[in-house]
């Protein structure tokens, strides 16, 4: 997902040269992902991850920015990473950096020590790993680069200040189309630890936080689900009940993802109900109750 976000917004490569690797980028206009495979001139395993280029106001190239992400150690790495570098350098003629993001401190250290191409030769990778990476708790600041915002969050998920960064990022969300919030939001959740996940169900199923929005982008993944099991049941057994019965899988998805018990009597009513404008408030009131039964409030 590292990647993913920088593939997004570029500018996240710089916000982590600057912040993260303490690197200074130069004055430039536009910031852009370009081809990642370095130059057509070396064979196709000569491929960084992504590759970001500071460009001045005319056009030309004033960093090349190369990004990796590295979970492990890999000796081959030592001898690919310096191709990527003196390759793109070629290609575009401009100062070119090397960015390793790696999960742990220790493969951050092996990834930065100094590579000796040969007599009087040396390249040095920049590591980036989750100490690193900004503690971001202003809203403001995560509204200027979501992206940034997400990373921080998930990088000081043991933090005690890891609610207010939950919320600041919670508080970029709003800057983002439906679909990338929505992805941004399931992979925070994927990878987020038990206790920081729970902070963040919290915040994004109580009202008074007027996160609404931002609680169905992350359940909806619950709600398609849902509805494709219900209808898909439903075809298979030759009912024409089959979408009322994915919006009530649909409602029982929620309800399960946020962790609330479900009496029997409440399931029984629940998948017994074959109005659909019904089931489609229960989906919407789903997001935010306290308890299966205030469905029927």
């Amino acid at each position: 997902m590292p990647i993913e976000l920088i593939h997004n917004h570029p500018m996240t490569a710089v916000e982590l040269l600057r912040d993260a690797a303490g690197v200074q980028p130069p004055p430039f206009a536009t910031a852009a992902v370009e081809a990642v495979d370095c130059t057509q001139l070396v064979p196709v395993e000569f491929r960084a991850d992504s590759v970001v280029v500071l460009r001045d106001a005319a056009g030309g190239a004033q960093l090349a920015l190369i990004v990796e992400v590295q979970n492990r150690h890999d000796a081959r790495k030592r001898f690919s990473w310096p191709v990527y570098v003196t390759a793109l350098r070629a290609r575009l003629e401009c100062p070119t950096a090397l960015m390793v993001i790696c999960p742990d401190p220790a493969v951050a250290r092996w990834c930065e020590q100094v590579i000796a191409l040969g007599p009087g030769g040396t390249i040095t990778p920049l590591a980036v790993h989750p100490g690193r990476i900004p503690l971001i708790t202003d809203p403001e600041r995560a509204r200027a680069c979501p992206e940034l915002a997400v990373l921080s969050a998930t990088a000081h998920a043991e933090r005690p200040e890891i609610v207010l960064a939950l919320q600041a990022m919670l508080a970029a969300m709003d800057t983002l189309d439906e679909d990338r919030a929505k992805l941004y939001l399931n992979y925070v959740f994927a990878v987020l630890p038990s206790v920081a996940r729970k902070h963040l169900e919290e915040i994004v199923t109580t009202t008074s936080h007027d996160y609404e929005r931002i609680a169905g982008q992350y359940l909806s993944h619950w709600v398609d689900q849902g509805r494709a099991e219900g209808q898909a049941k439903g075809r298979a057994e030759g009912r024409a009940e089959g979408r009322a019965e994915g919006e009530a899988a649909a409602v029982l998805a929620v309800l399960d993802a946020r962790g609330l018990e479900i009496s029997s009597d409440a399931r029984d009513r629940i998948t017994s109900c074959d109005d659909l404008n019904v089931l489609e408030t229960w989906i919407r009131r789903a997001v935010t109750v306290n308890s299966a039964d205030e469905l029927f409030a």
